[in-house]
C-alpha cells in the first residue's frame, strides 16, 4: 500500500498492510520558515519514513503595529483579523508550497495549527484567563478575532496542498482549567477552526495536556484522528479512548520521557499501545512532539518504523 492508501484505510477502519505511524519535533530555526526550515523538514521525512509530514508551525502569530504584547484586557479589542495568507502565515504557506513539492510522492503533509487558548497564551503572557474573569467583553472580543485569523490560516493550508491540519488543542485539562470553563469560552473557537478545515482529509486533533477532557473535545466535528498524550499520568489509556471513539486515534509513546527511554523500552509501550488499539483505526506515534535531536537518540526515533513492520 502507499502511504495515502494506507491512512485512508486506517481512517475507514479497514485492515491494512501494517499500522501507518508519525512523529515530530520542533527545529527550532531562526528564521522559522525559511530555506533551512523546508530543508530540514524535507530530510526529516526521507530518513525517517512517517507516513505523513506534520510540519511544525513555529512562526509567530503576527500583532498590530504598535501592540508587540497584550498587557491588558483592554488590549485584546485592538487586535485584527488576519487573511491567514499574507505577513507570517503567507511566509508559512510558501514553505509549505515547497516541502510538498519536494516530497514527490503521495505521502500527505499535515501543519501544526494552535488552538485558540495556545495562540492567546503566546501573546499576553500566559494571562488569558486572569483577563477573561477581569473583563469577559474585551477579551473576548480578541479571542473572536484570533479565531477567525486561525480559520483563515486553517482554510488557506488545505486549499494549498495540504492533507488537514495538526490542531494542537490546551487548556481543556485538569492541569489548566476547570472543563466548564473551558467549554464556555473556548471550545466554540476550536470547533470554528476545525470546521474552516473541513477540505481537509487527514485533520488531526491533539488534546493537549495533563488530566485532559476528552468528553470535551470527542464531540468536535471535522477531524479525522485523535491524538493525546496516552502515557501521562491522569489522562486515558488507549484502551479507554477506544471505548470511548471508534475512529482513528494516535497515540504510543511517553514524548517526555523519550529521550531517556531504552529502544526496548520504546518498543515495549509502542507495541502495548498497538494491542489496546485493536489493531485497526489506530495510527503510532509520540504523545506529543519528541525532544529535538541529540535529545532525541537516533535509535528512538528510528523505533516507529521498526514496530509498525513487526507487528
Amino acid at each position: 500500500m502507499t502511504k495515502r492508501e494506507r491512512l485512508m484505510a486506517t481512517l475507514a477502519g479497514a485492515a491494512t498492510d501494517r499500522i501507518p505511524y508519525g512523529l515530530w519535533y520542533h527545529f527550532r530555526l531562526d528564521p522559522p520558515a525559511g530555506d533551512e526550515f523546508v530543508e530540514s523538514e524535507l530530510a526529516f521525512y526521507r530518513k525517517f519514513e512517517p507516513d505523513f509530514l506534520k510540519v511544525m508551525h513555529d512562526i509567530p502569530y503576527e500583532m498590530p503595529a504598535g501592540l508587540p504584547k497584550i498587557e491588558s484586557p483592554e488590549d485584546w479589542t485592538k487586535l485584527t483579523v488576519l487573511d491567514g495568507v499574507n505577513g507570517n502565515f503567507g511566509q508559512q504557506l510558501a514553505a509549505i508550497r515547497r516541502i510538498l513539492a519536494g516530497m514527490g510522492n503521495d505521502a500527505p503533509l499535515v501543519d501544526t495549527v494552535f488552538s485558540i487558548f495556545s495562540t492567546a497564551q503566546k501573546l499576553c503572557g500566559n494571562k488569558t484567563l486572569e483577563h477573561l474573569r477581569a473583563d469577559p467583553d474585551a477579551t473576548h472580543a480578541g479571542l473572536k478575532k484570533i479565531a477567525q485569523s486561525l480559520a483563515n490560516w486553517s482554510e488557506a493550508l488545505v486549499r494549498n496542498g495540504a492533507a488537514g491540519i495538526y490542531l494542537a488543542v490546551s487548556g481543556a485539562a485538569g492541569d489548566t482549567m476547570p472543563a466548564e470553563e473551558y467549554r464556555a469560552n473556548f471550545l466554540q473557537y476550536d470547533q470554528q477552526i476545525l470546521h474552516a478545515a473541513r477540505g481537509g482529509w487527514l485533520n488531526v486533533l491533539h488534546h493537549h495536556g495533563v488530566g485532559i477532557y476528552p468528553d470535551l473535545t470527542l464531540p468536535l466535528e471535522g477531524y479525522h484522528v485523535y491524538s493525546w498524550s496516552n502515557r501521562l499520568a491522569g489522562n486515558p489509556s488507549v484502551r479507554e479512548l477506544r471505548l470511548k471513539r471508534t475512529g482513528c486515534l494516535m497515540a504510543g509513546v511517553n514524548e517526555l520521557e523519550f529521550g531517556k527511554m531504552t529502544p526496548e523500552a520504546l518498543i515495549e509501550e509502542a507495541k502495548g499501545a498497538i494491542a489496546e488499539s485493536g489493531g485497526r483505526a489506530f495510527i503510532l506515534g509520540p504523545g506529543c512532539a519528541v525532544p529535538t535531536p541529540p535529545d532525541s537518540p537516533e535509535a528512538n526515533l528510528h523505533i516507529f518504523r521498526q514496530v509498525v513492520t513487526e507487528v
